[in-house]
């Protein structure tokens, strides 16, 4: 197995799913182009640029749902009284 493989096997599953997601929308833009104006160039183009769209949506999603979180702490709400220890 090729190093690059092996890389790609140890991703975790929610990159590698949004990385083939994107990829398939790229294609299909660029398909959908192609066959629109009859040109290889623009549907490259469109491809490129439909795929980079797709990829940093679905990172920022990831990043999102990944991020690390303060802790939340417990605050005091305002002119309430404080809990009398027992």
């Amino acid at each position: 197995m090729g190093h690059a493989m092996r890389t790609l096997l140890h991703l975790p599953i929610e990159i590698a799913t949004a990385f083939f997601f994107a990829a398939s929308i790229g294609v299909g833009s660029g398909v959908v182009a192609v066959s629109y104006t009859h040109r290889l160039g623009d549907g490259l183009r469109t491809a490129l640029i439909a795929f980079l769209a797709a990829a940093a949506s679905f990172g920022y999603a990831i990043w999102r749902n990944h991020r690390p979180r303060p802790k939340r702490t417990a605050r005091r709400v305002r002119g309430a009284p404080a809990m009398a220890s027992r």
